[in-house]
Formats: C-alpha cells, sequence, structure tokens
C-alpha cells in the first residue's frame, strides 16, 4: 500500500530498561489504531518468567512465621513474586536460596542454575535478624504469558506453595499520536510510543516481538480467509524487498544531495570545488580527475582527499 512505504522507526531516547521510540509517517487515523494494537501486545502477549511455587525451610504453609527471619511467609511470598529472570528455554528451572548470619536477602543471593539469570537482583526479599538465622528456599523458575494464578496450581508436594506469577516483562506503556508531515502533506499521524520493561528483556526487542506478533496474527487471518500461508509468505517478503529497493534509493538520494561546504574535507578543497561550480557530491558523479586537476587550487593533496571520500559513498572519479 503506497501510504505506508515510508514507515520508519525513530528512537527519541533509550537508558535501561526503558526506551522512547517514534513511528512515522503513518495516513490519518492509523496512529491510534497501530499504537493502541502494539501497546495492547506489549501488555498482555510477551513471554516472560517469575517464580510459580516455593519451599521455605521451616515453613509449612504461607502463613507460617520463620525462626530469626523479620518477614512472615506471606511478606516473602510477595517479595519473590516482583523478582523476574531471563531463560534460555521454557524448561522450568530450579534456584535455591541459602543464606546465613544477619544480613539484608536480595534477589542477587539466588542461587541459579544455567541458562537462566536474575533479571532484578536489587529486589529485597527478607532481613534475617541475628547472626543465627537461616533462610533456606528453593524456587520453582517458569517461563510462560499472562498471569498463572496459585490457585490452579498443584499443592500436592509436601512443603511446597504455589505462588501467583504475571509473567509480562512489560512494567509501563506511554502512548501518544501526534501530527506530523511528509513534504508537503501535513495531515499524517506518528505514533509515540514508550516503552519500560523489567530488565529481562530490552525495550526495543520488546517492540519488536509485538510487532512480530501483529504481523503473525494478520498472517493468520489472511489464511483463515483462504489465502494459503505461501502466497502469506511469498506477499510479505515481496513487501520486504520492495522497501530494502526503496531504502537503497532514499540512501543514495540524501548521499548525491550532500553540500560540497557540508563534507567532512579540508577548506582548500572545499574552496576548490564550489570555485568549479561543484554545489553538491551529485556535481561530481561526472567529473574526471583531469577536471578537478584544473581547478583553481586544487593540487594532487585536494584530489586524493576527494577522491577518497567519494569512494567512502560509492562514488568514483572518471580516470582515477
Amino acid at each position: 500500500m503506497e501510504a505506508f512505504k515510508d514507515i520508519k522507526v525513530t528512537v527519541r531516547e533509550e537508558a535501561g530498561n526503558s526506551g522512547l521510540y517514534e513511528i512515522a509517517p503513518l495516513p490519518r487515523g492509523y496512529g491510534h489504531t497501530l499504537g493502541n494494537s502494539i501497546r495492547r501486545i506489549l501488555y498482555s502477549s510477551l513471554k516472560g518468567s517469575g517464580i510459580t511455587a516455593i519451599k521455605v525451610k521451616g515453613a509449612k504453609h504461607e502463613y507460617s512465621t520463620i525462626k530469626g527471619v523479620k518477614e512472615d511467609a506471606v511478606s516473602i511470598i510477595l517479595n519473590l513474586k516482583q523478582v523476574k529472570f531471563k531463560v534460555d528455554s521454557d524448561e522450568v528451572k530450579n534456584c535455591k536460596i541459602n543464606v546465613k548470619g544477619k544480613k539484608e536477602v536480595k534477589a542477587s543471593d539466588i542461587e541459579v542454575e544455567a541458562g537462566i539469570t536474575v533479571a532484578t537482583p536489587d529486589v529485597v526479599i527478607a532481613h534475617l535478624t541475628d547472626d543465627s538465622s537461616e533462610l533456606v528456599i528453593d524456587l520453582v523458575v517458569e517461563s510462560g504469558v499472562g498471569y498463572k494464578d496459585a490457585t490452579l496450581l498443584d499443592r500436592s508436594a509436601e512443603g511446597m506453595i504455589p505462588v501467583d506469577c504475571d509473567f509480562t516483562p512489560i512494567e509501563k506503556v506511554i502512548l501518544s499520536v501526534e501530527q506530523t508531515r511528509k513534504g508537503q502533506e501535513t495531515d499524517l499521524d506518528a505514533v509515540i510510543i514508550g516503552v519500560q520493561t523489567d530488565g529481562s528483556i530490552s525495550p526495543k526487542q520488546a517492540l519488536m516481538d509485538s510487532s512480530l506478533i501483529l504481523q503473525e496474527f494478520a498472517g493468520k487471518v489472511l489464511i483463515a480467509m483462504g489465502l494459503s500461508k505461501k502466497e502469506v509468505e511469498e506477499r510479505a517478503e515481496e513487501i520486504n524487498k520492495v522497501e530494502e529497493v526503496e531504502e537503497e534509493v532514499e540512501e543514495e538520494e540524501e548521499i548525491i544531495d550532500l553540500r560540497i561546504e557540508d563534507l567532512p574535507i579540508s577548506k582548500r578543497s572545499k574552496t576548490g570545488l564550489l570555485s568549479g561550480g561543484y554545489k553538491t557530491i551529485g556535481d561530481l558523479k561526472g567529473a574526471s580527475v583531469e577536471d578537478l586537476l584544473n581547478l583553481s587550487g586544487f593540487g594532487n593533496k585536494s584530489l586524493n582527499e576527494v577522491v577518497e571520500l567519494l569512494n567512502q559513498y560509492g562514488i568514483n572519479i572518471k580516470g582515477e
């Protein structure tokens, strides 16, 4: 579709687990259509990892108190629900907390097995009150999408306490639609979307994953309406090919429009080129070595400087 061929994503800000991105230009009205779709997917459909069950030494159930620990089991569970992980597979992982002595226990104290990393190491889990205190917790870590209710989990294992888990790695999404322009077209939309994650995924990756889910969903709708999977894939490939060609053309146009006075070359070389009537890089495409050497004050040093720069832009001087 002609109206969508020039869409670009611009990074406005990126810092830590937060990113702000602009998607534009879009036809009027499509800012809300696209922005709200991506926002909903970000919140509901991205995979994350969290704790789904624990076993605390000295606690038979979630209402138990633990000797030498300030928090009871309920408080510890609430703190553990804030801990998120980066996991390299969908397999259930087993982790452990085993600490002794008077100290503040954080998520960084969790002992993990291969293929798993604590994404929120600064979360405070509990406080041990004296030197003889001990906290031993076995943790079950799972990956999933959406929310897992503890009441639906198995409680058959002795001492094992199920834990509610919100798998989503997204903490906050902000969305706004602004007016933008392209050339003489002023009635266009720009989506401004901010993404904050829990650290288990980068904001840019989260935005990419949500867009892929949207694309996959649209493809399945087309298949359900009678288009073959092969046709859907061929259409997607064709769109990508067209976009790649257009990007190459745009990049070439940007290069040939570069002004001589803005080039990273010496003032002497710029003066020589300007005096010869060369105002942009595009003007140099038909020039020869002889043409340049005939310019006032333009010697071999200037020639080599200009030729080297043009080679970086894929432009060759005749007779080089």
